[in-house]
């Protein structure tokens, strides 16, 4: 068991100490796919929609499990993306480029002013406040003759399969390298002691309110993006669509499901989910959300920190027990790491390299 503890602590330093590697291998694969026989139908389809969810999922995490601020209502920020795009390509005649930037920079803007309210709420408060911008964003899209009301717009004319697998890629490899440079500035570090205490923060002065709008408004961006760009790879937005509220609790799940508040979680959780309730969809129809309930209640009991962080926690007791209950850095007699006595009493140095 000790030795499994090892390896696990092991591959979870290498994929600390190298994750910028290993961000432009998953580059290097989602390029090379469609020159190696991927072509535009279902399958590119299935991709496009992972790297959707993946984007939603982390976007989630960044104001859910970096900042400890669960958001029910991030699908308003996706509305707001995907009406704009779709008002803007199909009513005024910008062109999808364009209209994708302005999407993106209208919905940071929607939510700084929406942040600078709720975000003064903590706990189940802010939740219900999130979901009822959600739910007041979905009916005033239905009572507006500029979206299209209840029916929506159809967009015809949009770019190929192709465009879009390149801007969902695109989108997820730029928000992984964002969210993991972040973790290792003082900006991520102010995040994760908002989550962990907020009120010792408060008393040490440091201005929470505008690291938590900061974090909101960043997550918006992408969510933002990731509507604007559905809502033309769908050929079609309305309000059920903008503001998807079974997306809205997917992309909670999968954030939970891969491990919440790491950058590897919510991508692993919203690939493996998505392509599990694309399965069941496919093979019995009209179960997917049974399954997504089933999968919410079972993480929540069974592994509260998601897979990976469940991964780590194990890692970590297993390298605990090696070192008979005391910490890695320590020797067995007690002494810190560096120094061990051999059969003669005599300290012996380990050339600093580590247990």
């Amino acid at each position: 068991m000790s030795e499994r503890g090892h390896y696990a602590r092991q591959m979870f330093a290498f994929t600390d100490d190298h994750g910028w590697k290993l961000l432009a291998v998953l580059a290097f694969v989602g390029v090379v796919l469609p020159f190696v026989g991927l072509e535009e139908g279902i399958d590119m389809t299935i991709l496009v929609e992972l790297f959707l969810f993946a984007i939603l999922a982390l976007s989630w995490d960044l104001i859910g499990g970096q900042t400890g601020y669960p958001s029910f209502g991030q699908m308003a920020f996706f509305g707001v993306g995907a009406f704009t795009t779709a008002i803007l390509v199909k009513d005024v005649g910008v062109a999808f480029p364009v209209a994708f930037a302005v999407a993106g920079l209208l919905t940071m803007l929607t939510a700084g002013v929406v942040g600078a309210a709720t975000l003064r709420l903590r706990g189940g408060y802010f939740a219900i406040a999130t979901l009822g911008v959600l739910l007041s964003a979905q009916q005033i899209t239905r009572n507006l003759e500029i979206t299209g009301g209840a029916s929506g717009k159809i967009l015809l004319d949009v770019p190929s399969d192709t465009v879009f697998y390149w801007t969902f890629l695109g989108l997820l490899i730029a928000e992984i390298a964002v969210v993991y440079y972040l973790q290792s500035t003082r900006f991520g570090y102010v995040l994760n002691a908002i989550r962990d205490d907020e009120g010792k923060l408060t008393a040490m002065g440091v201005n929470t309110t505008y690291y938590k709008t900061a974090a909101w408004m960043i997550s918006a961006l992408f969510t933002g993006l990731a509507g604007g760009s559905y809502s033309l790879f769908n050929t079609f937005v309305d309000p059920n669509v903008g503001y998807n509220l079974a997306w809205n609790v997917e992309m909670i799940a999968m954030a939970l499901l891969g491990g919440s508040g790491t950058v590897a979680g919510p991508v692993l959780g919203a690939f493996g989910l998505h392509f599990a309730v694309v399965k069941i969809e496919t093979w019995f129809t009209g179960w997917q959300l049974v399954v997504l309930g089933a999968v919410v209640i079972v993480t929540v009991i069974a592994f509260p920190q998601g897979i990976v962080g469940e991964l780590r926690e194990r890692a970590s007791s297993m390298e605990y027990y090696k070192h008979g209950g005391q910490a890695a850095s320590e020797s067995p007699g007690g002494d810190d790491g560096g120094t061990d006595t051999d059969a003669n009493g005599e300290h012996a140095t380990d050339g600093g390299e580590s247990l």
